[in-house]
């Protein structure tokens, strides 16, 4: 069993790590889900500089991109809630406060349910899910999981969770460069427009700042 609740594990964290920077509370018709602003959004640098708050998110089934190439599971986070604010200071310095509570759902097929050799049955995944509640170390709080044809369909419930992060930021051209606890700077295309700040979920590849944005937050300033 330890090997199938490893498992379990490797199968939620890819999808959670996704999340961690941004989440939606809608769902859109053109495969996007987001509050029903999912338009593509355009990045355009500007001037952080302020105190913000999330309003709204959009997050592109795309970003679930490297779980889908490797097996083929479908990630619904339509249900997922996400709240934040984050300061940009005048002195080059940065916190951010976000917050992650909400239903989820995953379907996997089989070949999401294979690892070192040996398939995982979906009553299994299901135990599995139980196991890491009763010890604490489950990112949910409560989760099911139930077979549907040959695909497994888990229903989770997220535990709130509150991250905060703190670091310096600077702009190159339409990008934001953030650097945090001695990591490798980040690189996140973003826009500012009056009051509204749009930033892209996830950090782009090093000189891609100035593409169409899918996936986003938009904040407004306080």
């Amino acid at each position: 069993m330890k090997r199938f609740s490893r498992a379990c594990a490797i199968l939620l964290s890819t999808c959670l790590l996704a999340l961690s920077a941004c989440g939606d509370d809608g769902n859109d018709d053109d495969g996007s889900t987001g509050g029903g602003a999912c338009a593509e959004a355009q990045a355009c640098g500007g001037d952080p500089t302020g105190s913000w708050t999330i309003a709204e998110t959009c997050l592109d089934r795309s970003i679930f991109a490297e779980i889908n190439a490797d097996c083929g599971a479908e990630i619904d986070v339509s249900g997922v809630e996400f709240n934040g604010s984050a300061e940009f200071e005048s002195d080059g310095t940065y916190t951010t406060t976000s917050t992650i509570t909400g239903p989820m759902k995953a379907v996997y097929p089989p070949p999401c349910l294979v690892f070192e050799q040996a398939t995982l049955t979906c009553a299994q995944l299901d135990q599995s899910m139980q196991d890491l509640i009763a010890r604490g170390e489950a990112p949910y709080e409560s989760a099911t999981c139930a077979a549907a044809g040959q695909d497994c369909v888990c229903n989770l419930v997220l535990v709130e969770r509150t991250t905060a992060g703190t670091g310096t930021w600077s702009v190159s051209g339409s990008s934001l460069i953030t650097e945090s606890n001695g990591e490798a700077p980040a690189e996140v295309p973003f826009c500012v427009e009056g009051s509204s700040l749009t930033m892209a979920a996830q950090p782009s590849e090093a000189g891609s700042g100035a593409g169409p944005l899918t996936s986003y937050l938009r904040l407004t300033r306080r």
